[in-house]
């Protein structure tokens, strides 16, 4: 009984037409946009990776070390101070810069 029904259901599938159905441009569209989404996002993974470098040495050249301490004349940039101490510093060390 199963191999009769395999044989049939193989027959039916093999001896198949195609569909010709209209899908519509809405599939396009969404690929594309997926497409192009996609893309752009390692573009942007890639040219992150490639520019870091470039960005810590001009941060080195400007003398903006995100590892400088508090009150040694270098704003601090961690993440660890809170952003009123970070204020109160950078105004701090501007007082002092200025003649």
């Amino acid at each position: 009984m199963f191999g009769k029904v395999m044989l049939a259901l193989s027959v039916l599938l093999l001896t198949a037409e195609s569909a010709w159905a209209y899908v519509g441009p809405g599939a396009d569209i969404a690929f594309i946009s997926y497409a192009m989404t996609l893309l752009i996002w390692i573009l942007t993974v890639f040219s992150a990776i490639l520019l870091w470098p470039v960005y810590a040495l001009v941060r080195k050249i400007r003398g903006r070390d995100p590892q400088a301490k508090l009150g040694d004349g270098v704003p601090n940039t961690s993440s660890t101070a809170s952003p009123l101490e970070t204020a109160a510093e950078e105004a701090r060390v501007a007082s002092h810069a200025d003649p």
